[in-house]
This record gives C-alpha cells, structure tokens and sequence, in this order.
C-alpha cells in the first residue's frame, strides 16, 4: 500500500523519509503487492510514485508465480530488510544524478579502516537498516556507528545516515589493533 492510501494510525512497515539538507525531500517506500510489481519506490512531493532498481533478485521476486503466497510473502519481507540500503543508494542517486561521490584532494575517496561515527536526530531502527554494515550502539541521545569500512565506504555510510535525516555528530578514526 502505498503511503498516501494508508490509514493514519497504521504503521508503515519499510518507509522511509529522505532528507536534504534537513529538508524532507521524497518518500521511499516497499511495495509487495501487487507481486509483479513488488520493488523500492520513491515519491517525490507531487510526484507519481517512481519504482527503483534496486538490486537483480527483487526483480526476480517480481516475476516468481511459482511459490505459494505465503511463501512468496516471507521472501518479499526478507529482501525488504536485506535491501534498504542499497534501496537508500538507489533513492540517493536518483535524488542527486549529476553528484559524485565526495571525494579527497586528487580524486581520492577516504581510505578504509575503522571508523566510529557518532549521530543524533534519526531512530536507531532506521539507522540500523539504513547502515548495516557497521555496529550500532545508542548512547543517551546519540546513535554510535563503528566498525572498519572498505575504501570510499564512509562517504557511502554518511549518505545513507543525512539520507534518513540524521545528523553526523563526529567521526573518528582507529585503526589501532584490537
């Protein structure tokens, strides 16, 4: 169900708000139903409904009539999960096509390592799907994001996290063995 058509009161599983520069921007929603058109869309503020390419086996999904509904529907909420954050890197490329990605002097994106990154003003539940591939820990109100990251892998955690509306706060580096 898309969000516009959902009732008030009624949570809404796999949306989430896309911020700007703190400005909420687009909408980016899952829809699994009806089945061939199951996928990661994005709405923009007086806009239809745009579906994203988000990754080859959501589209298989699309086209599976072969499994039984119940099935088909656990499958359609694991790839949900497991995709939000490429779904994120879809909605961000789409939102900002003539950007690159940020990069250092002489075209070189940050090294990788480990990294802690400390964030305020977005729910750790969405941080946690939004950047799944670092450690989460919530320290009063301030969301801690640790873990060693691959080259140009901070700048990608960083969208993910101003994308959702959050605010980096700090971020430190540590590549001293543990």
């Amino acid at each position: 169900m898309l969000p516009e058509h959902q009732p008030r009161d009624e949570p809404r599983p796999h949306s989430y708000d896309l911020f700007d520069d703190g400005e909420q921007v687009a909408t980016l929603h899952w829809l699994a139903r009806p089945r061939h058109a199951v996928g990661w869309y994005m709405t923009r503020s007086g806009e239809p409904p745009a579906r994203l390419f988000v990754d080859a086996a959501i589209e298989e999904l699309a086209r599976d009539e072969r499994s039984s509904p119940h099935d088909w529907e656990l499958h359609a909420e694991l790839a949900a999960i497991l995709s939000t954050a490429l779904a994120l890197d879809a909605a961000g490329r789409s939102l900002h096509p003539d950007r690159e990605r940020r990069t250092r002097r002489f075209g070189r994106s940050l090294a990788g390592g480990r990294y802690e990154i400390h964030v305020a003003d977005v729910d750790t539940a969405v941080l946690a799907r939004a950047v799944p591939e670092l450690h989460l820990h919530a320290v009063s109100n301030v969301a801690v994001l640790a873990g060693d990251l691959l080259d140009g892998g901070l700048e990608i955690a960083i969208q993910r996290v101003t994308l959702v509306g959050g605010r980096v706060v700090a971020v430190f580096r540590n590549d001293e063995p543990e």
